[in-house]
């Protein structure tokens, strides 16, 4: 029963963390949905280093671990409450942050309290932990989808209850009557919306709803993708805006059907790539409502393959049936559900005109931690994609705003070179006047052959809607115009501008990273900030005061050094293996459940089976197979792609299963040997571990943003190297 009770814990502690983090990304910036994940990292933590403080005051047993995962259960769905109640404003940014941690310091102090009582089961109870775990990032996905996201918070406030009644019978009768009274609360939450979490003030949703008297929202769902809300009321030909976790939205037109009703639109900015050709093979990479297809269609495509990764995107355009023309169920519109990465590199077709048009959702990935937006539609391998998918004329078009101008350019040149990307670049800013809510667009082009002269002349003369930026041969605004005439080179270009304006690759796909030097948004510094300079004031309250008294301090120090690099170097492996795997698997929601699912359910296994293989072997061949990995996957990856995404997933445990396994091994063998002579007992390692975690996830993406994945990968494994030499100093006690 007590391994059970560990199990449920764990199970609702990754459900409410995903589903936590949803819930952030949709209610206030994308950027600090990751704290969620960090901040449940650090309440684990510091729920075993309070446990570890108070032994001496409060007595361990079953009966308070049972009754904190109680409180903890309790303190869910009124962290949920928080949420709802307090409608986010800047100033409240620190409840945000402070209310879920509270919950997870509970369950830290019940998890590490279990695991003091019961030292000498640490292996199995670790495994119990890590399936529960594993499970609870399978389910999450489902769940999102089935109940949305607060009501899947509010399921994983049951479990702690059921676990209370495992671990201690005096208070069976009471978790398991609350545990009532919690499932008729989340069954009843869609249809009474108690718990129903709101878009804060910076949310685009938010402030076009205020701004536009008589809109509503419509219908919302979720799944693991996003929120999607369905807002009506905006003016014709606008039938409803879809937004994506409050903040990106694309529209739903009115159309009757008939091509020749929307014949103004071949005329229109957005259609100038399709007027290029006569009856294009057109495909979209990110539809969305289908306002870029009614355009292709309108500009003459024969055929409009849309490739739309969010199936409830689908569901909601088809919602609206003949209203919006059927858009999505045409004969000449072909529809398949994919990743876009993923479908060309399965694809055999070629095509005339490949446009993205404004494709991100402004949405957290929930990686396990921290986020910068990472996407791989916009790296340089990408382009390489869309290039070899054209037709011997076709052309690439990417619809976004001036400030993508440099990294597109950028891209182009780092695949083809000065020389030959001058010639097939052409970049054109929307004629009009724009606000903070529609700023001008801009399109770029990238053709499979040269620009002809008479075809760069036409766009000077003929394309009034669009002002040229650069034409090859035409015009060439600066700094492009010094970097296509050899008088400036990229390496100068890049060190001379005041934005990152380098060429994104798959290794470290940071598209949207532009401020110098790291990369990273003000916003997200100060978050950051906020957030890492407590934990490392912790992590040197745990080197200070966490020695025994009167004990030696080598034995003391190399335990330090063996936890904090498990700590960080399972989450920095776990993050760089997410990175290969998303493009391997076409989206990171579902990669992560995956991943989490093979890595801790191997590593429950290894956990089991760690009094077989020392300590020092496992971590050095852990080393030695994330090197091996760091190597090959980046090569591997792009190869796989081409096969069926049950296969690829097949392959993906394969690769994860054998590492996972040994990677379960270290912890539990190295608090076998705590709390005795100079080591403290396991709930102070239990606390550190936490703390390394949320240092680990925050440098493995500061390391990806400056050198990439593949180093960070090498990172993680020398870690373990550092673990295996400490383990060897801690023997010796």
């Amino acid at each position: 029963m007590i391994h059970l009770g560990v199990f449920l814990i764990t199970l609702s502690g990754l459900l409410f963390e995903i589903g936590l983090t949803r819930i952030y990304s949709a209610t206030i910036w994308y950027h600090f949905a990751f704290v969620a994940v960090s901040v449940a990292l650090l309440g684990w933590g510091l729920g075993g280093l309070a446990v570890y403080l108070l032994k001496k005051r409060i007595e361990p047993t079953m009966s308070v671990a049972a009754a904190l995962t109680m409180i903890y259960g309790m303190t869910i769905p009124l962290c949920l409450l928080v949420v709802v109640q307090f409608l986010f404003t800047l100033e409240r940014l620190p409840i945000y942050f402070i209310s879920p941690l509270i919950p997870f310091f509970l369950a830290g102090m019940a998890l590490s309290m279990i695991f003091d009582l019961r030292r000498a089961q640490t292996g199995s109870l670790y495994f119990a932990d890590l399936v529960g775990a594993s499970l609870g990032a399978l389910c999450v996905t489902f769940l999102l989808q089935a109940v949305g996201g607060e009501t899947a918070v509010l399921i994983a406030a049951i479990l702690p209850f059921v676990a209370a009644a495992c671990l201690s019978k005096p208070y069976r009768l009471a978790a398991i009557s609350v545990a009532i009274v919690l499932t008729l609360v989340a069954v009843n939450n869609e249809s009474r919306g108690t718990f129903r979490v709101i878009p804060g003030v910076f949310k685009a949703m938010r402030r076009q709803m205020d701004n536009t008297p008589g809109t509503k929202v419509a219908q919302t769902g979720w799944n693991a993708y996003s929120r999607i809300d369905a807002v009506e009321g905006f003016e014709d030909p606008y039938l409803a805006r879809l937004y994506i976790d409050s903040d990106a939205w694309t529209s739903i037109l009115k159309w009757d059907g008939n091509l020749a009703s929307v014949s103004d639109m071949s005329t229109w900015y957005r259609a100038i790539p399709f007027r290029m050709f006569d009856k294009p093979e057109t495909l979209i990479i990110g539809p969305g409502a289908g306002s870029h297809v009614l355009v292709a269609l309108a500009a003459g495509s024969r055929k409009v393959t849309a490739v739309e990764l969010n199936p409830l995107m689908l569901k909601f355009v088809r919602h609206y049936g003949a209203r919006a023309g059927n858009l999505y169920d045409r004969p000449d519109v072909e529809v398949i559900q994919s990743e876009g990465r993923n479908y060309i590199s399965r694809s055999d077709r070629k095509f005339d005109v490949i446009l993205l048009g404004f494709v991100d959702s402004w949405a957290s990935v929930a990686s396990g931690g921290l986020s910068l937006s990472e996407n791989y539609l916009y790296t340089t391998q990408a382009f390489e994609g869309y290039y070899n998918h054209l037709t011997d004329d076709g052309v690439l078009a990417i619809l976004r705003w001036d400030v993508d101008v440099p990294r597109l350019v950028s891209n182009a040149i780092a695949l083809l070179g000065v020389e030959e990307a001058r010639k097939r670049i052409v970049v054109l800013y929307e004629r009009r006047e724009g606000d903070r809510e529609n700023p001008p667009q801009m399109i770029f082009m990238f053709r499979k052959r040269p620009f002809t002269e008479a075809e760069t002349a036409a766009i000077m003369i003929n394309w009034t809607l669009a002002a040229p930026q650069l034409v090859p041969g035409r015009k060439a605004t600066a700094p492009y115009d010094a970097i296509f005439n050899g008088t400036k080179t990229m390496a100068a270009y890049e060190a001379e501008s005041p934005k990152r304006v380098n060429a994104v690759f798959d290794d470290s796909p940071f598209y949207f990273a532009t401020e110098k030097p790291w990369g990273m948004p003000d916003r997200m510094r100060k978050g950051l900030t906020w957030l890492v300079g407590p934990v490392i004031g912790l992590l040197g309250a745990f080197v200070l005061f966490g020695k025994p008294r009167g004990e030696s301090t080598g034995p003391y120090a190399a335990s330090i050094l063996y936890f904090c690099a498990l700590g960080a170097g399972f989450i920095t492996v776990e993050l760089a293996l997410l990175q290969h795997l998303t493009l391997l698997l076409g989206h990171p929601i579902f990669t992560l459940s995956v991943l989490l699912f093979t890595l801790l359910a191997s590593s429950g296994l290894g956990s089991v089976m760690s009094t077989r293989v020392s300590t020092r072997a496992a971590c050095l061949t852990v080393a030695a197979m994330g090197v091996a990995l760091a190597i090959v996957m980046p090569r591997l990856v792009p190869a796989l792609l081409p096969f069926s995404l049950s296969v690829r997933v097949l392959i993906a445990i394969a690769l994860l299963a054998p590492l996972g396994f040994l990677m379960g091994m270290p912890f539990p063998q190295g608090l076998r040997r705590t709390g005795q002579g100079p080591l403290p007992a396991p709930p102070f390692y239990w606390g550190l571990n936490g703390v390394m975690s949320v240092i680990g996830s925050v440098a493995t993406v500061l390391i990806a943003l400056m050198a990439g994945f593949q180093v960070a990968m090498i990172v993680g494994a020398g870690l373990y190297v550092v673990a295996a030499l400490a383990s060897s100093a801690m023997k010796s006690t």
